[in-house]
């Protein structure tokens, strides 16, 4: 269509344009931002892993009455750990707890802040 055909001069032309362009621009936004969503979704839903719990917890733990399941939230206390644990008892002191396979000096010492020894059990 000719200009002297066209009522509006191009405007309509112009007009439709800028408002596809602005459209295309909001779209895309709006995808970019919903996959972000996702994305932040997914990871705030991840469910913690054994050692991000121990990391953040600061109870403190009798190694002389804990259960299993307690014991599992020190660090580098797995379940094997925590039943060579509860069968070494009782404990005298946090230092007897070396006497455990797989507690040496390193492990004792991250540890020693966050486990306590109780009366010992018989």
């Amino acid at each position: 269509m000719s200009s002297s055909q066209d009522p509006l001069g191009g405007l309509g032309r112009k007009v439709t344009q800028r408002v596809t362009s602005r459209l295309v621009s909001k779209l895309a936004a709006l995808a970019v931002g919903g996959l972000l969503a996702l994305v932040g979704l997914k990871q705030c839903g991840k469910p913690q892993s054994r050692e991000q719990i121990a990391e953040r917890s600061t109870q403190v733990i009798d190694v002389n009455s804990a259960s299993i399941a307690e014991l599992e939230l020190l660090p580098r206390v797995n379940e094997a750990l925590a039943r060579r644990i509860v069968a070494g008892r009782p404990y005298r002191s946090v230092k007897d707890l070396e006497r455990v396979s797989g507690i040496g000096p390193k492990t004792l010492e991250l540890l020693r802040p966050r486990v306590t020894v109780g009366s010992a059990a018989k």
